[in-house]
């Protein structure tokens, strides 16, 4: 969701802006935009995002529904000028995508299936040999 970076500027009272000295006048948000990241997006991503764009990560105030309820919440966003941002939104969902699919691949638990697999085989084979050995075997992780 893309955002003109100085509207939010414009609803906040005087009395917020005091009490927020570091925060950017309107002249400076001129021509800048902000993509509000959604709720679990990957860090990874947002780390690609801020590096591959050069864009500046910051927290807005804003509104939120999530349980039937609306509430003030500060929401992530990811502020640059429009074309760059427009093109952090694309990558952005082009990456969740390949994220979920990477997720979806099976190969990583059949890899590590097999290993456990060939471990437990190798355990009874040794227990099988020397039924003493079983007292000598590390059950936690290193």
């Amino acid at each position: 969701m893309l955002m003109d970076s100085s509207e939010n500027e414009n609803k906040e009272t005087t009395e917020n802006k005091e009490n927020k000295g570091d925060k950017e006048n309107k002249e400076d948000l001129k021509g800048l935009y902000d993509l509000a990241i959604p709720l679990s997006m990957p860090v990874s991503v947002i780390r690609e995002l801020v590096e591959k764009f050069e864009l500046d990560a910051l927290l807005r105030p804003g509104k939120m529904e999530m349980t039937g309820e609306v509430m003030d919440r500060e929401i992530l966003v990811l502020r640059g000028d429009l074309e760059t941002v427009k093109a952090a939104e694309k990558y952005m969902f082009e990456a969740l995508d390949k994220k979920i699919a990477e997720w979806g691949k099976k190969d990583k638990e059949e890899k590590y299936k097999e290993f456990y697999e060939e471990q437990a085989r190798l355990r009874m084979k040794e227990l099988k040999e020397n039924p003493e050995s079983a007292c000598n075997w590390n059950m936690t992780s290193e």
